[in-house]
């Protein structure tokens, strides 16, 4: 039987109220929550999408002022935070690596900031892979990955770029994603670059996230996977509760600046890289 206006209207206030909360939604806990069917939440969800509410992703939804943005736009937001996060992780690098660098302008600061001229350095992001390829010392090697061009993000995706990855073997992949949370993990726009970010930590055998402290508690698109994935965490700050999880969990854990950990309060050791904790 189809849904009365009222309960539609219901539902609809709901979902909206979601996304203002967390950014993003999922089906299967939208159908839980309002005890309806999944069809039922795509119906929802598609007429939102008809008034510009929101965008439909792979399996839920994401408020559109979170996608709509260029990278342009999202490199100016906290553009200072994102250079230092960038310089305090360019020592990670040791001559002679591969290394993934994933898009977004967190991860494009850092590859601005690489001086080594002896890297074979990969990407799926166009603007990274043209500012390399204007300014990257004369014996950096630049590959970038083919793929289905998706253009808010100005990168490259799909089962083109999944293959690649595949045969290679890299000793870094820097990540950087538009949600850190404790609840919801690791999270990016769509499920296209989702299923890209999840074969880079299968193929990489350390992986890093740069973030700017803007990003924790946000919950914005599909999820990669957790903070226990990571091998090291760059930020500028880092809340107090994700610094207990990540020394929980064996993360490292690396600041811009020493009263930057758990809101001003003590840093946690800063110890290098454990390039062997995983295959």
């Amino acid at each position: 039987m189809p849904s009365s206006p009222r309960m539609a209207d219901e539902r609809h206030r709901y979902v909206l109220n979601v996304l203002q909360e967390r950014g993003s939604c999922k089906v299967s806990e939208l159908a839980r929550d309002l005890g309806v069917s999944e069809m039922t939440i795509h119906r929802d969800l598609a007429h939102l999408a008809g008034l510009n509410l929101l965008r439909k992703v792979h399996g839920g939804a994401v408020l559109r002022n979170y996608i709509e943005q260029s990278f342009q736009d999202r490199a100016v937001q906290n553009h200072e935070a994102k250079v230092a996060v960038a310089m305090r992780a360019r020592p990670l690098v040791r001559p002679g690596s591969s290394l993934y660098l994933a898009p977004g302008s967190t991860a494009h600061e850092f590859a601005l900031a690489l001086n080594q001229d002896d890297l074979q350095v990969y990407t799926n992001s166009l603007p990274t892979a043209t500012a390399l390829a204007r300014s990257s010392p004369q014996g950096m090697g630049v590959t970038l990955l083919g793929g289905q061009l998706v253009g808010f993000v100005e990168a490259l995706v799909g089962p083109t770029t999944e293959a690649a990855l595949a045969g290679l073997k890299l000793r870094y992949a820097f990540i950087a994603v538009t949600g850190v949370s404790l609840e919801g993990g690791l999270t990016i726009y769509t499920e296209e670059e989702a299923r890209v970010i999840r074969a880079v930590i299968r193929a990489a055998r350390t992986t890093i996230l740069l973030t700017d402290a803007s990003k924790f508690g946000q919950v914005v698109g599909p999820q990669i996977g957790h903070l226990e994935d990571m091998h090291v965490v760059v930020s500028d700050a880092m809340p107090q509760p994700y610094l207990q999880y990540c020394q929980r969990h064996d993360v490292e854990v690396l600041l811009t600046t020493p009263d930057a950990a758990g809101q001003g309060q003590a840093a946690a050791p800063v110890v290098a890289v454990q390039p062997d904790r995983r295959n």
